[in-house]
């Protein structure tokens, strides 16, 4: 595994090799695959039999070249904390032994590094991910922020896979199968209840429909529209262009919510407002 982890990941994956301060110490050892037990606490619940048996066929001609990572298992054996795919290949490739990382994790942190893994590789489902992220704030009490830092990701990028978990779970099924993108589901999302967003989901799988005809199909359905809120502006200049419009039309005026308003009162006030406006 390489010593440098990929930028933006975090703390986790330096966690993950046993390189954090603090971490537990790490040994490279060569185990036999049948004392390795899957991870029931995988993030990943898909494992592509194609891509397996093409990492098979290749561990056979050239061996595993990336070691696994292990714990030791209270009864027993190993458990797997990340490379349950190598694995998997590798027992389908009929190898007696591979090389491993033997590391001491508790259950969250053997949750927090293969999740860490699975989104360094970019190999779990926006539903699989979501679900991890749910288990580590919910079970183990890690904060958003937390979560976000651990595996490389921004707050809102956390936050918006958080919200996929409140689909029905029949159209988490849709998203989790690629059936719908994460972009279909957010309009899906969108509308008020199960019933419409179950409605939609259907329709942009049989019909095929884009992200932006699917999100139209949720406005005409009852979505409700987010009001677009105003760039901050500098209050310096806000008080510079409320004086240079009083100054110019001898009316009151203020800015507020990304408009410059100017109060003209009775109707002589506002022909008197557009006659200097038109003079200028």
């Amino acid at each position: 595994m390489s010593s440098a982890p990929r930028r933006g990941l975090g703390r986790g994956l330096e966690v993950l090799i046993g390189g954090a301060e603090g971490g537990a110490p790490t040994q490279l050892a060569e185990l036999p695959v049948e004392a390795i037990h899957p991870n029931p606490r995988q993030p990943r619940r898909r494992f592509e039999p194609e891509a397996t048996s093409g990492l098979a066929s290749s561990i056979k001609q050239q061996g595993l070249l990336q070691p696994v990572v292990v714990r030791p298992r209270r009864s027993g054996g190993y458990e797997l904390i990340a490379g349950e795919r190598r694995w998997r290949a590798a027992r389908e490739a009929g190898i007696e032994t591979l090389p491993a990382l033997v590391r001491e994790a508790d259950d969250r942190d053997t949750l927090l590094l293969a999740l860490v893994e699975n989104v360094a590789r970019e190999q779990l489902s926006p539903v699989e991910e979501a679900r991890a992220y749910a288990a580590l704030i919910d079970e183990f009490e890690l904060s958003l922020g937390d979560v976000a830092e651990r595996v490389g990701r921004s707050k809102s990028s956390v936050s918006n896979r958080l919200r996929l978990l409140e689909l029905p779970e029949e159209v988490l099924w849709m998203v989790a199968r690629g059936e719908l993108t994460e972009g279909h589901a957010r309009a899906v999302l969108s509308l008020p209840d199960h019933g419409a967003r179950k409605k939609l989901a259907k329709r942009i799988v049989r019909d095929g429909i884009s992200v932006r005809a699917a999100e139209k199909a949720a406005q005409e359905g009852g979505a409700a529209r987010r009001p677009r809120s105003a760039p901050a502006v500098d209050p310096a200049l806000a008080e510079r262009a409320r004086g240079a419009a009083e100054r110019l039309t001898g009316l009151p005026a203020r800015v507020s919510a990304g408009k410059l308003e100017i109060h003209f009162g009775e109707e002589l006030r506002l022909e008197e407002l557009v006659e200097v406006l038109e003079s200028l």
